[in-house]
């Protein structure tokens, strides 16, 4: 209705200015229908005119949507770095660099720099606070007790071909009361690499010495001897290079370097 209204009034106005033009110029006569396509050009124009500059206006809901943007990129920013901080909290040994990044510690101590588990004998036995084992040595045998009188004591002997190797150890009760002691029970595996060829398991004597099966009673400040037996090849026990006892239990392993 706006747009027929001011065609009406765009067609009268050149109409006008045709009829009272100057300059002594005839003016062409226009019929009817002349005289409405002249006004419809002029209108046409104009709205064209229009349409072309109203780029300039300010779109606001570009400026909104922009602003929405900007918001969630904040607010995305806001929860990841809120992530990190978390995960740093559940990791307290993570470090970061000057830029926030983790970085990650690599701990090269060892044990004697040799590469085996920190944790000492007695803790993966799970010993009584006070009570400690020392490693003595060690002896290549025939037969074990040796030169032990028959009538006394329950001999084992090597089979032919081969010797024991027998590791001494002291178990000693300083923890200031009494404490018992079964390795029996706990399921442990007692084990030794010779060489770091051989593997060989203890031997299970039934001797009341023999570390593998000990079960005893030790009184506050009493020291006993135990043993380890294993048996190898008469080449090999001529010639121990290196020795490493190996402990094993259902969930976890200890080693340790002897020699």
């Amino acid at each position: 209705m706006k747009k027929t209204r001011l065609i009406k009034l765009i067609s009268l106005s050149v109409c006008c200015v045709l009829f009272f033009g100057g300059c002594k110029s005839e003016i062409a006569e226009m019929t009817d229908e002349q005289q409405q396509q002249v006004g419809e050009y002029a209108a046409f124009a104009m709205l064209r005119y229009d349409a072309e500059h109203r780029s300039r206006l300010v779109d606001y809901s570009e400026v909104v949507a922009a602003d929405e943007a900007a918001r969630l990129a904040e607010e995305a920013a806001a929860a990841a770095e809120l992530a990190r901080q978390t995960e740093t909290a559940e990791n307290p040994d993570e470090t970061l660099d000057p830029e926030g990044n983790p970085v990650e510690i690599i701990d090269n101590t060892s044990d004697s720099g040799e590469g085996y588990v920190s944790d000492t004998m007695e803790d993966f036995l799970e010993l009584q606070s006070g009570l400690l084992l020392s490693y003595k040595g060690y002896t290549i045998q025939s037969s074990y007790p040796e030169d032990a009188d028959v009538s006394e004591y329950f001999v084992v002997e090597a089979t032919a071909g081969k010797k024991f190797l027998v590791l001494w150890y002291s178990l000693y009760n300083g923890s200031g009361m009494s404490a018992d002691i079964n390795f029996l029970s706990d399921n442990i595996s007692f084990k030794c690499k010779v060489n770091d060829e051989v593997t060989m398991t203890a031997l299970v004597t039934m001797l009341g010495d023999d570390m593998s099966t000990l079960k005893c009673s030790l009184r506050d400040n009493e020291e006993i001897d135990c043993v380890l037996v294993f048996e190898l090849d008469e080449e090999v026990a001529s010639n121990i290079d290196t020795i490493v006892l190996k402990l094993s239990k259902p969930d976890s392993d200890w080693e340790r370097k002897l020699s």
